[in-house]
């Protein structure tokens, strides 16, 4: 374990003026904190923050970091508090500990919703001073590093989880490759043991054909840049087994397939030489078609620059170079700590562009259009991995995404309102639809009208996560507004069938556990409430709906006895029916070919209609309606069926998928015919895929 004294000394290195006695004193304060706490493998649990200082320290974080990995446990871990730290250590480290703390407890133990909660919040901190995560990636590093001595195999697997899919793409993204290498490779063993063992294997067989392969390609390599007058530093580095899987995985090919799983870097004093370098090696070795990529040109999002070609080799093999300046190199390993520097207390970049780091607003906005947990997670998972697609508006502004993204993707990044306007897009000065995928060097230009909203089968297309969010929120709103008006206008009708005048204020919504009529109408729309119960709080809710005027005819039993229409047949004039006398309620009248008239002992009551002529009551009647996931058709249905001298007395949602809704609409009717006249003008609708009564 490392002393203050040498913790100091290394601060020194990079930073002559650290502020030695503040260093001094969070060592022992963090010392004294957690006293005689343990870590798994039974060492001092003080260990660790020490061992996240000196990693900080080698990344040459400014002295508040490495304060903070020696304090970032406090909070979680001790009985140490907030306005503690913020009274000994400023502001400044008291924020950035908390901020640590927050992504800490962000697990895939803990509830989604709890999950998604503390990550929103790590997000927040991180957005207002990225040293939070760089800390955050760290402690992790550390955590993966001793990981085994972990005794249970399910909190091992759990934590390789999450270093997969949470921590991973965000040292990615920041551009701390050397720490996502390893903390990948680390969760992949205890992920999938059997296929980390599989690739270690092959590889050592692999090796052990030609121990000398990345010596004697190392050696080739050096002679031909001498002979052009370059002077390089060439060196071969065998790829981690979890990218050499991914890769497989990718492109659906066996290892032997692969050709870079040993990358040789070459690099070099300028940009300049970047290129010239380039030139020497096309010059000498077959290149692989499709296989160069210059990311010096176009950088990645996380400021990776380099050029990558792939070419037959001197030993008649396809191998992987990469060129790059020693400058690019250090940022490729180290990100966001290569290029910052310490001015007067506050962090700064030098020369970056601050756009760079966007995405995490694109995670902030993907927080606040999401609506379930699930949802924020799985959109903020998809924000955070890289592959990348570059695409320049007409003003030459550069814009990166996912690649396999569409233009209404690239409409979304540069503006949320842009994108949910977007009514056209030109790609190269050419008029294409909006699912239209984007390829490198593509320049978009988004057209946009006031009037446009965003559609719900965007959703299909889209790849980002802010654009799927965003799109979701419109449609979770607009569905809202037709579910609360479709629920008032149910609502009306019970208070119109129990001959009650409508007002306001006769619904008591919070006997519903509602906390506003619009949520009250929202649950009736959409089905959680059931109008039965709507009817229950203005009458005696037998269950049954009674009927008003008598369209029916006791042929065995006494006229005057109660008598019901069956909530699972819905029974309408026409229809054969029968009758089932149940105790304490009267008769209740089923349709013949009823399903449920075939279970249990049921004594029978033989029912007619009255002369049809003269029955003027009208009929409920269930319809399983499947219309298409547009704004309109919601609309379009309740048109027709009030068209049609019909009115809906209640309707459901019984499924819905990215491209239908499946409801269950109650209709009031005055017959059979009258049914099948409704029936056959819902089926003349574009938006109706199928209608079928129940």
């Amino acid at each position: 374990m490392i002393t203050s004294a040498e913790l100091i000394n290394l601060v020194k290195t990079y930073d002559p003026e650290v502020n030695a006695d503040m260093l001094r004193k969070a060592y022992m304060f963090a010392m004294e904190a957690h006293g005689t706490q343990k870590r798994a493998s039974g060492s001092p649990f003080f260990y660790h923050p020490v061992e996240v200082a000196r990693l900080l320290a080698e990344l040459r974080l400014d002295v508040p970091s490495v304060i903070t990995g020696l304090l970032h446990d406090v909070l979680e871990d001790t009985s140490v508090t907030f306005e503690e730290l913020e009274e000994i250590f400023g502001s400044e480290v008291a924020f950035l500990v908390e901020g640590v703390t927050k992504l800490s407890k962000v697990n895939y133990a803990s509830s989604k919703a709890h999950q998604t909660e503390n990550f929103r919040k790590f997000l927040l901190a991180t957005s207002k001073d990225i040293r939070v995560l760089i800390v955050k990636l760290v402690d992790r590093l550390h955590n993966m590093r001793t990981i085994n001595y972990i005794a249970s195999i399910e909190k091992r697997k759990r934590i390789a989880l999450e270093t997969i899919e949470i921590y991973a793409p965000l040292a990615e993204r920041i551009g701390m490759n050397v720490i996502r290498d390893e903390i990948e490779d680390i969760a992949f063993y205890h992920l999938h043991p059997n296929e980390y063992s599989a690739i270690s294997v092959r590889l050592e067989q692999i090796r052990s054909k030609d121990d000398n392969f990345v010596q004697n390609t190392v050696a080739e390599l050096n002679r031909v840049l001498r002979g052009a007058g370059i002077e390089a530093t060439v060196s071969g580095r065998e790829k981690k087994a979890y990218s050499i899987w991914k890769k497989m995985r990718q492109r659906n090919v066996s290892l032997e397939q692969i050709n870079d799983i040993i990358a040789f870097r070459v690099i070099v004093k300028t940009v300049e030489q970047c290129y010239l370098t380039l030139g020497v090696i096309h010059t000498h070795f077959p290149i692989m078609p499709g296989r160069f990529k210059d990311y010096i040109s176009i950088p990645k999002l996380n400021n990776y620059r380099s050029l990558h070609t792939t070419v037959i080799g001197p030993l008649k093999q396809g191998i992987e170079i990469q060129i790059r300046t020693e400058e690019m190199h250090r940022v490729a390993d180290e990100g966001i700590a290569a290029h910052w520097s310490y001015k007067e207390g506050n962090v700064v970049s030098s020369g970056e562009d601050p756009k760079k780091y966007n995405w995490i607003k694109s995670l902030l906005t993907i927080l606040q259009n999401s609506g379930t947990p699930e949802e924020v997670m799985d959109h903020s998972k998809l924000e955070m991995f890289e592959n990348e697609v570059f695409c320049f508006t007409p003003a030459g502004d550069l814009i990166t995404l996912p690649r396999g993204a569409t233009v209404v993707d690239f409409a979304y990044e540069i503006h949320t309102s842009i994108g949910s306007t977007c009514i056209g897009v030109r790609v190269n000065g050419k008029i294409v639809p909006l699912k239209t995928v984007l390829r490198n060097g593509d320049q978009v230009d988004i057209i946009t009208s006031p009037y446009q909203n965003p559609e719900s089968s965007w959703e299909r297309f889209v790849v980002t996560g802010k654009a799927k969010s965003c799109i979701r929120k419109f449609v979770r709103s607009q569905e809202k507004e037709e579910f609360v008006n479709i629920g008032l206008q149910l609502v009306k009708n019970v208070f119109s069938s129990t001959k009650t005048v409508f007002a306001e204020n006769l619904v008591d919504y919070k006997s519903f556990s509602c906390d506003s009529l619009g949520k009250f109408y929202y649950s009736v729309g959409r089905g959680t409430i059931s109008l039965n119960s709507v009817r229950t709080m203005l009458s005696d809710g037998d269950g049954y709906r009674s009927v008003v005027e008598d369209p029916i005819c006791l042929m065995d039993y006494t006229p005057g006895i109660a008598v019901h229409f069956s909530e699972c047949c819905h029974p309408i004039l026409g229809d054969k029916i029968i009758g089932i006398l149940v105790p304490q309620k009267g008769v209740v009248v089923h349709i013949t070919s009823c399903a449920h008239l075939g279970r249990g002992k049921n004594v029978f009551v033989r029912v007619k209609w009255n002369k049809e002529d003269e029955v003027e009551s009208t009929f409920i009647s269930r319809l399983r309606i499947v219309i298409i996931n547009q704004r309109e058709s919601f609309s379009i249905i309740m048109n027709v069926i009030s068209s049609s001298g019909a009115s809906i007395a209640n309707i459901k949602v019984e499924h819905r998928s990215v491209d239908f809704f499946d409801l269950l609409v109650d209709i009031k009717v005055n017959d059979v015919i009258h049914l099948g006249e409704v029936q056959a003008a819902l089926r003349t609708c574009a938006n109706v895929r199928s209608v079928r009564r129940l």
